[in-house]
Parts: structure tokens; C-alpha cells; sequence
């Protein structure tokens, strides 16, 4: 099954949606406590930003366009960045454990890389069926 032109940016605008949903879902959870991504120390607000500035280039990145590729790949490594960071180091500075928010953070970001990825494997080898 290939997915191309809408259906890729389609399916970045909703690893986008769904990577901003997360930023104001539980991060960590503690008892009664629970801290969203913008809680805290955390770093949701990176998420927020440049999940709209790969909005601004999906469009180039379903057309094939390195600007657009490379765009989208870069803000989806920067949006995946705090929500990792999040899992990894809060345990030892907040106890408890990690929200459903970090987790649909980290999924959806890492499903905008992957559609970045796979949109400069298309463009490398434009005749490679995948």
C-alpha cells in the first residue's frame, strides 16, 4: 500500500493534531497530581511550536520537495525531543509515572518523522515500491 499526495498530508496533519492533543493530556502522574506538557518541566511548548511550523511544510513534503522533507523532519526531531526527555529524566526529579499525553506525543511525532523519512526514500529512489 502506498500512500501518496493527500493521504500523506493527511496522515502528517494528524500525527501533528495528535502530538499537540498529547502536549495537554497527563505527562506524569503522581497520586492525584498530574502534570500536562506545559506543567512543570516540561517542555510541551516546543511540541506546540514546531508542530505548526511542519504544518507550514507538509504540503511541500507530499508534493516531494527536500524544503518540505527536510522541514518536517526537523521540527518532528524537535517535537519528539521534550516528550522523550519527559520519560526519561522526570521519574527522578517528580516521581511517579508517565502520562498518556507523553506517550501519544512521542508515537505521533515519531510518525511525522517517518512520513518525512519515507517522503526522501521516495525522492532518492523515486522507483522503490515500499
Amino acid at each position: 500500500m502506498r500512500i501518496e499526495g493527500r493521504g500523506v498530508v493527511w496522515l502528517c496533519r494528524a500525527a501533528i493534531v495528535f502530538a499537540i492533543v498529547g502536549v495537554f493530556g497527563a505527562w506524569r502522574n503522581t497520586g492525584p497530581v498530574s502534570l500536562d506538557g506545559v506543567e512543570g518541566p516540561h517542555n510541551g511548548w516546543l511540541v506546540i511550536i514546531f508542530g505548526l511550523i511542519a504544518l507550514a511544510g507538509v504540503g511541500a513534503l507530499a508534493r516531494g520537495s527536500w524544503f518540505g522533507i527536510v522541514l518536517v523532519l526537523g521540527a518532528a526531531a524537535v517535537m519528539i525531543w521534550p516528550a522523550v526527555d519527559a520519560v526519561a529524566n522526570d521519574g527522578s526529579v517528580l516521581g511517579g509515572r508517565s502520562g498518556w499525553g507523553v506517550w501519544l506525543t512521542v508515537a505521533a511525532s515519531a510518525a511525522l518523522a517517518v512520513a518525512a523519512v519515507l517522503a526522501a526514500i521516495r525522492r532518492l529512489r523515486p522507483g522503490l515500491d515500499y
